[in-house]
């Protein structure tokens, strides 16, 4: 049960992140290969705001936020949109650039040390033998209130329903008056805010380090590429398996022999990468597609 809860925690991680990556795929059909890094920005404004500025947690994290969706603005404007309609592989190498940039970034204003936004032991629970933090718990709950409020948003208002008409079909919604482009924008910024989530969960989880970029960028891949490229519900869907995958794979007493470094962790996402590539590359949830 332990297990179960630990991957819990981390599956709510990686979903908030996956989600968002899964909408950009669908809509513009690329790869942000610096998400991993606008995850942290989140955490690292949030706890600058917090620990070095006093400011109140709640203001703290929505300056967060707003510096997510900022940067996220600013990533579809030079590194995304010049580029991704002459090719849609042209964003993974500016965007590759833009991570490099970022991690030095982020090295050069917080230094190496971890950061936490909340420091200090947490508050523990133990609800039926599994021992879990207040601050699990209710990042948890906040989690799941903001996947269900979008998918309120998704599928029962106007503004959801063109979300998914420009997703399935970007030429068809113009012709319906939808401006696929501005929608097209907003999307990838609503993903960078998302990602920005992240980033607190992390920091409040327990700690920031610049090293996390490229593992949560991987996770992230893994979840969407697990779920169907571009579908939203599987990433999520996903996202949470995998972390349950990386818990039994560190967590259980493997043939009554040996345990698996927990330093290997983060090689399960990996695996679900190229086991999807080769055996089901339309995901758990994709369909496969004829093409002349």
């Amino acid at each position: 049960m332990q297990l179960l809860a630990n991957a819990l925690i981390a599956g709510s991680l990686a979903a908030l992140i996956a989600g968002g990556l899964a909408l950009v795929y669908g809509t513009l059909g690329v790869f942000n290969l610096a998400l991993g890094q606008m995850v942290l920005i989140g955490g690292y404004v949030t706890w600058w705001l917090h620990q070095s500025l006093g400011l109140p947690l709640t203001v703290s994290i929505i300056g967060g936020l707003v510096t997510g969706s900022l940067v996220s603005w600013l990533t579809f404007e030079l590194f995304i949109n010049p580029f991704y309609k002459r090719h849609r592989f042209l964003p993974l190498v500016t965007t590759i650039s833009l991570s490099m940039i970022l991690d030095a970034v982020i090295l050069l204003l917080f230094e190496e040390r971890p950061l936490s936004i909340l420091p200090g032991a947490k508050h523990m629970l133990e609800i039926a033998g599994v021992r879990i933090g207040q601050e699990h718990i209710i990042l948890i709950l906040l989690t799941i209130l903001l996947l269900a409020i979008f998918a309120y948003v998704l599928h029962s208002t106007p503004f959801g329903r063109k979300i998914r008409a420009v997703v399935q079909n970007d030429h068809a919604a113009m012709s319906l008056g939808i401006r696929a482009f501005a929608m097209h924008r907003l999307i990838f910024i609503l993903s960078g805010v998302l990602a920005a989530c992240g980033g607190i969960f992390i920091g409040i989880d327990h700690s920031l380090t610049p090293v996390l970029g490229f593992p949560l960028t991987i996770k992230a891949y893994a979840a969407v590429i697990a779920g169907g490229k571009g579908n939203f519900w599987g990433a999520i869907v996903c996202a949470y398996l995998i972390a349950l995958l990386e818990q039994l794979a560190i967590g259980i007493h493997w043939f009554g022999a040996f345990y698996i470094p927990a330093g290997y962790q983060q090689t399960v996402a990996l695996l679900v990468i190229i086991i999807f590539l080769l055996f089901r590359p339309d995901g758990i949830f994709g369909s496969s597609s004829r093409a002349a």
